[in-house]
This record gives structure tokens, sequence and C-alpha cells, in this order.
């Protein structure tokens, strides 16, 4: 028994002995040390986590992460944790100080704002909590002038008192009213009951006073540092009395003692016990008037129904007309009779004329009186457009307004055809016309290969196509500028024409014959290209002259014009209506059938060729090919369809197209 005690007691004695060696060899002393000194000396430190013990300010631990919580009076409480390695250390743990408890001393009892370095605090009970250091105060109210004050504060939750002396901002306004007790507001807050004095800022002030049953009133006053001011008893207004008012029509214009208030339906508010006129008025009706009195805040209706209003017209015209308002015709002309008072726009019409169109505004005032003039649309057109222009292809054309040309020639004439027979025809209407033929350059911006043939030079007529090919060119020419096609085709064929387009043609032969032959003088007509006889003067045009006639077997001696063949468009002089080789270089296709009419002294309007259809087309003018006195005159004519080497074609438009081909 006595041998196990003494084991035992080795035993302890060993293991104590072994862990002081342990606790000696591992474990490291650590000083903490509070900051600032006003922390450290009542400050309480706690081991929270880990193994240690203390020491004085001296902590004995092993290695590892510890926890501390350190606590003095005045500061935060901190939980702090220490990392503790192989050798000791001093361990600086910083407090920070808790806010103070300030008391401000003003001297007013008005609220302030109080600012602290720029931030708006707001007051615990009777102080504020401001953190320790050097703070910035900025005191704010209206009335007073803005302070503002650096102070220093200790903290530590110790109270201070600072004595702040502001510097007043304000003056008095003595506020009345009729009738009395009406509530004072400046912005959103309360200030009191008339009569008040006020307390306000300098400068100007905004108040509103309010009473139940009258309108609220708005005051607006300047006022002076340190003086009281009076102002006139303000009269309250009842409340106004609401009025709803409706009319028939709506959207009529209302005007309140003849001011304008907008349009019906229309809610208004009027000044109650008080005579108001009413006045409904719109456009083509009789303005309504009514006199309307209305109680305080009272709500009634009030329903204006408005007589229309119609006034004398008259309107004539120097030809029969429609009249029509709009799309809606309304009788012919002259016509008397009673329209609405609005704007109403007037158009008088009749086919192929140039419509009138005026807007009037009847009255039951005064009589309208509409006196139209109609010019034909032709006419008007003629005046409107440009006496040339350039097509989209280059040609340039002409403007002409034509008159009467006598077609044909005398059986007596040398050279005279059976075919000329004599056509008297009045032209009347304008045409324009290209001042040169079609060149081979020109038609390539249809027929894009065209240039590719051999022998083709660009500045020279077109030779060697058809007249149905002509007459498709005409119709390309057309779409490309929007106008409506004049050729009607189908399968690549001209089935058709229609005269109601004011799209590209080929001239009728009645139309070129005038630009050819007609002169200034009444009845006198050219019967060459250059005058009435022989000889061709010198260079005058492409005829068959001394160079060709090693290709020709008819030629015209002794006259040259160095061309063999065709010439550029425009090599020559234009005739005294500005247009080129109407006589030599190519012969041209005209638009109408080829056939032979008879004599006749009638006076044919507008002729068109044949009513029947044939197989050919008339050619006329002279070409580089002609020699003889017969084919040299402008009345000479022939027949062609599919084309040669001396026709060619000129591009020819109306203004306006004609509603009858016959």
């Amino acid at each position: 028994m006595k041998l196990n005690i003494q084991i035992i007691t080795r035993l302890v004695l060993i293991t104590i002995a072994t862990l002081i060696a342990i606790f000696y060899f591992f474990a490291k002393g650590v000083v903490i040390e509070i900051s600032p000194g006003s922390a450290a000396e009542n400050a309480k430190i706690n081991l929270e986590r880990g193994l240690g013990f203390k020491a004085g300010n001296r902590f004995i631990f092993f290695p590892g992460k510890k926890t501390l919580q350190i606590e003095s009076p005045g500061f935060y409480s901190e939980s702090h944790e220490i990392y503790i390695d192989s050798s000791s250390d001093t361990k600086v743990i910083e407090l920070s100080k808790k806010p103070g408890k300030v008391f401000f001393n003003i001297n007013s009892d008005l609220n302030f704002r109080i600012f602290i370095d720029g931030e708006e605090s707001t007051k615990t009970t009777d102080f504020y909590l401001i953190e320790a250091g050097n703070r910035l105060i900025e005191i704010r109210n209206p009335l007073y002038l803005p302070f503002s004050k650096e102070i220093s504060v200790i903290g530590m939750d110790k109270q201070q008192t600072f004595d702040l002396k502001l510097v007043a901002n304000s003056g008095e306004l003595y506020v009345t009213s009729n009738p009395k007790e009406a509530d004072i507001y400046i912005g959103k807050t309360f200030r009191g009951k008339t009569p008040l004095k006020v307390e306000l800022p300098s400068g100007l002030n905004k108040l509103i006073l309010k009473k139940e049953g009258y309108t609220d009133f708005t005051i607006l006053e300047k006022i002076e540092v340190g003086k009281t001011k009076s102002i006139s008893p303000v009269q309250l207004s009842l409340l106004p009395g609401k009025v709803r008012l409706d009319s028939a029509p709506k959207n009529s214009k209302v005007m309140v003692d003849d001011i304008f208030k907008g349009f019906t339906p229309l809610e208004i508010f009027l000044e109650p016990d008080f005579d108001h006129i009413i006045s409904i008025s719109a456009e083509g009706y009789l303005p309504s008037l009514k006199n309307i009195n209305v109680k305080s805040n009272s709500d009634s209706s009030v329903f204006f129904k408005l007589d229309e209003e119609y006034g004398n017209v008259s309107i004539d015209s120097n030809i029969v007309a429609g009249i029509f308002i709009g799309d809606k015709f309304i009788g012919e002309t002259p016509f008397n009779g009673q329209l609405q008072s609005v704007n109403q726009k007037i158009s008088i019409k009749q086919k192929n004329f140039r419509t009138y169109s005026t807007v009037i505004k009847p009255s039951s005032a005064f009589d309208t009186k509409i006196s139209a003039l109609l010019i034909k649309e032709e006419i008007a057109r003629f005046n409107e457009s440009p006496p040339e222009y350039t097509t989209k292809a280059n040609q340039v054309m002409k403007l002409f307004k034509p008159e009467m040309i006598v077609m044909g020639a005398k059986r007596s004439e040398i050279g005279q055809r059976a075919n000329e027979t004599i056509r008297k025809v009045k032209l009347t209407k304008p045409f324009y016309l290209s001042i040169h033929e079609v060149t081979n350059l020109q038609f390539s911006f249809f027929k894009k290969n065209h240039l590719l043939k051999a022998g083709i030079i660009e500045s020279h007529p077109i030779t060697n196509i058809s007249w149905n090919e002509a007459a498709i060119y005409c119709n390309w020419l057309s779409s490309n500028e929007g106008l409506n096609n004049f050729y009607i085709v189908k399968d690549g064929n001209v089935i058709g024409m229609n005269y109601k387009s004011n799209g590209y043609r080929l001239p009728t032969e009645s139309e070129w014959s005038w630009v050819a032959r007609a002169q200034d003088k009444k009845n006198v007509y050219l019967k060459y290209p250059w005058g009435s006889s022989m000889p061709i003067p010198k260079s005058f045009g492409n005829f068959a002259d001394e160079s060709a006639k090693t290709i020709l077997t008819l030629y015209i001696p002794n006259y040259t014009d160095t061309f063999v063949k065709t010439a550029p468009v425009g090599s020559f002089s234009p005739n005294k209506k500005g247009i080129f080789d109407l006589g030599g270089n190519v012969s041209e296709y005209v638009n109408d059938f080829y056939s032979i009419q008879p004599n006749s002294e009638e006076i044919i309007i507008d002729f068109l060729g044949p009513s029947k259809r044939g197989s050919s087309h008339v050619i006329k003018g002279s070409n580089w090919k002609s020699a003889s006195n017969t084919q040299l005159r402008y009345a000479y004519r022939d027949k062609l369809s599919e084309g040669n080497d001396v026709t060619g074609f000129r591009v020819a438009r109306w203004l306006i197209g004609i509603d009858n081909e016959e």
C-alpha cells in the first residue's frame, strides 16, 4: 500500500514537471497595450477564447488565435482577435471614444435645424449625440441669419453645453381678413388665424389664407429686418359656382364676359351672385347668348343649341358649268341660293376646261358673288408649259400652238402626185415636237445592242426600223417619264391608239405639214424646204448631191452638201420654227395610216388620218437620196411599213389627249 502511494506521487510529480517543461518551452508572453492612454487607465481585458493566463498587463499564451474582450468607461467595448506566433510580442489595441452629449443654449425659443459637418442631426430628448473631435456646427432658421461655428467635442458620454447667439433676420407682418378667422399658411405650415401678427424672414414671403367656403388667397409681401408691416384687410371671395357647358354642335367657342374660355363641352367656374354673359359660337352658326348667375359652391349644367347661319351666294361663269362643294354637285351656273356660313370650297367644272376653285365663307350680313372665267384645259396647260424641255433620252422638245394648214398640191403643180389631194385641216391642240430626228444613240437607250451594228454612227438619225418599232420606242419613252402610253401593244405589235394619252407618239401628217409648210402670212405655205422655186440654195440640206453620184443613178447636178449618205442631225440650219431636217437627211414616219383622201373644201378639225386601219403608214419629207422635183417638195408623201435606209422618225406629244378619235 505504501509502495503504491509512492508510485502515484512520483507519476504526478513527473506529469507536473513535464507540463512545466512544455509550458516553459512553448508558452509565450504577450504585452497588451490599450490606446489611448485615457482608455488604458480603467480598461478591463478578458480572455474570451484560447488558453492562457494574465500577469499584470502581460498574458502567457500558447501559440494560435486568441480572442480578447476589452472594455473601458467612455469607450466602445471591442472584441479583438490576436494571433500568437513563436516569439513574444506587444499588441496595441485602440478603442474608439463614445459620442458626447451636447446641449445648445440658443437665444430663441423657435425650432432650428442643426447640421453637424454638413449633415442634419436629430435631437435625442434634450441633447445631441455628437462624435468626439472638432465639429462644424451650422444652425438654420429662416428668421435668423445663417450661423456656423467649430466646436470641440470631448465625447466619452460626457456632457457639454454651448451658448450660441443668433442674429435675427426677420420682420413682422400684420394680416387681417374679411371675414375673420382665416387660416394662415406658409408653405404647408399653419401659422395661426387672422387677425395675426406673423414673424417672417426678410425678403419676399408667400402666405396663403384659407377659409372654408372661400377661395384661397395668396399674399406676396416683402419684409424688412426688424420692421412691422401692416396690409389692407384681405377680402376673401366666396367659392365659385361650377357650370358644365355643352352645345350642339360640339366644339363651339365659349366666351365668358368677353373672355375666351375654351370649347364645348367645357367645365367653368363663375364668381357667385354676379351676372355673367356667356356667348357660344361656331363657324356656320348664329351665336347664342345667355345671362347666368350662380350660387357659391353650386354645381349646374347649361346646354346651348345653335341655329345654322346661311348667306346669299350667286355664282356665274362664262360658260354653263357644274358647281361642286367638295365632291357634292349642287347645281349649274348661273346659281343663286343660300349656303351655310362656313368655309366652303367651291369648284366650277366643265369637261375639257380648267376647273375654277375658290374658298368662300357666306354670311347673313352680306351677299357673296363669284364670277368664274373658265378657260380650256389645253390652253391653261399651254400657258403653264415651258417653250422647250429635254426628254430623258436627250431629245429637245419644242412647244407649238398650231393653226390652219392646207395639205396636198394642186394638179397643176409640177411634180404633183395623185395622192397629194387638197385637204384643209384646222389644228387646235398644242403639241410638243422634237427639233431633231431620233438618233442612233437615243434609240440605243431603248435597244441596248443597236450601236453594235456595222456602220452605225451615234449622231446620225436611226434608219432601217419599222413603223411598229418607232411606235414602241415612243411608249418606252412615255413610261420612263411617267406618262400614259399612246400606243396599245399586244404581243409586240401595235393594235390601237389611246387618243386620251399625252404620252409620246409620232406626229400626225397634219402636224408635220404645219410645222414644215405654214408661214407667218395667212394662207402662205412653202412648196420646198427653202422656198417656192428651184434651184436649191448652196448647202441647204442633205439631198442627193454630187458626192453621192457614185452610188445613186439620180442626183442633183452642181449641188454639194458634203454628205454621201446620212448626216449628223442638226448639221444644217433649222426652219423658221426652229425644227431641223424636215427636208433632206431622212424621210420620216408619221402617225397616220396611209390612204388617198378625196379633194375637199371642208375644214377638218384636228385630222388624225383615216378611220380605217391600213397596212402601211404615211412617210413625209425628202431624204439623202432625193433628187427629183417630186420628192423635194413638202407636199410629197409616200407609204412604208417595214423600214429602209432613208426613213427615220421624230417624236411628238400633246399637252392633253382627246376623247374622240374621230
